[in-house]
């Protein structure tokens, strides 16, 4: 059973929102494109291996948390790709798209690779990330009392990354072994060693400590393209509105949805409160009588009156 389904980050979808409205001319464009290029091959490859776990027999019950993101004592934050709890062990699994010939030396824990062009890039240690996220875990059984196996390993989720002699004995193997890696644990631990309440009980614990981290970028704002977009026509397309509907006057697309995508783009990219002066400039509307007859259409919830009036946007 999924407890925590795995989604797009705010962060990827304020990218998304932003290539989508910034002129490609734009001295930071590429900055952005290549962030989110790295992102959506990032989320692509979880997927990936998502979709390996339905070919795996698992005994009931069993719960998953994919991107389970929370902040420890500490203040430091710990964002988990895959986390498996059954009743004979708990699997954390670091997911990582990488292409290329992998070296490591555990002495310096330095993970390198070398690209098909021979450059070799020092990489972060997905060995260290995926220890420090299963001795966070050890700690909460240990706050709970709780007595089970933690386990923990590195999935490659393209093919395009060559393992070298030196990761020999280490936990990490591509996706597809992932359903033989699973079942050498099962062989390893043929004992029960929680019920069923208390596996529930546990992974609704860390389940509630689930806290999406929220990455600081900077939105230039004022060079975004305005007005509700045309999704079928590139370089930024504005629609018109007329005749109660949202209609494209160069591919002659109708939209009905528009609207609400232009509002989602300006919650990720402005804010989740707007006032109807702010909307005439978002949405490229000219008349405020106009703004507001749309702003009823809306999901939004108004406060105050007249000109002091505000709009919130609202969740989902």
């Amino acid at each position: 059973m999924i407890l925590l389904a795995r989604q797009q980050s705010q962060m990827h979808r304020i990218l998304e929102a932003l290539i989508r409205r910034l002129p490609s001319t734009h001295v930071d464009y590429m900055n952005y494109f290549d962030r989110l290029m790295r992102i959506q091959a990032g989320f692509a490859g979880e997927k990936r291996v998502d979709a390996e776990w339905l070919e795996i027999n698992l005994p009931n019950p069993h719960y998953f948390l994919h991107d389970l993101q929370i902040l420890n004592h500490f203040g430091n934050t710990h964002q988990i790709d895959s986390l498996l709890l059954c009743p004979h062990f708990i699997l954390i699994l670091e997911i990582k798209n990488i292409t290329g010939f992998l070296e490591y030396d555990e002495s310096f824990t330095q993970f390198t690779r070398t690209t098909s062009q021979g450059d070799v890039d020092g990489m972060i240690d997905p060995f260290h990330q995926v220890r420090r996220h299963a001795e966070w875990i050890k700690r909460m059984l240990k706050k709970y009392k709780v007595e089970i196996p933690v386990h923990y390993a590195v999935v490659l989720a393209t093919k395009n990354a060559i393992l070298s002699e030196s990761l020999k004995g280490q936990p990490i193997f591509h996706a597809s072994g992932l359903r033989y890696h699973i079942k050498e644990l099962f062989k390893q631990h043929k004992e029960l060693m929680l019920g069923a309440d208390d596996l529930l009980l546990f992974a609704t614990k860390l389940l509630s400590r689930h806290m999406p981290i929220k990455r600081e970028i900077t939105i230039p704002v004022r060079d975004i393209v305005k007005g509700v977009l045309c999704v079928r026509c590139s370089n930024g397309q504005r629609m018109s509105y007329h005749s109660i509907k949202w209609t494209c006057p160069r591919c002659g697309l109708v939209d009905r949805d528009a609207i609400f995508r232009t509002l989602e783009d300006y919650k990720l990219l402005v804010g989740d409160s707007l006032t109807n002066k702010s909307f005439c400039d978002f949405f490229a509307v000219d008349s405020s009588d106009l703004a507001y007859r749309l702003l009823q259409k809306l999901p939004v919830k108004a406060e105050g009156i007249k000109k002091h009036r505000k709009y919130w946007i609202k969740d989902g």
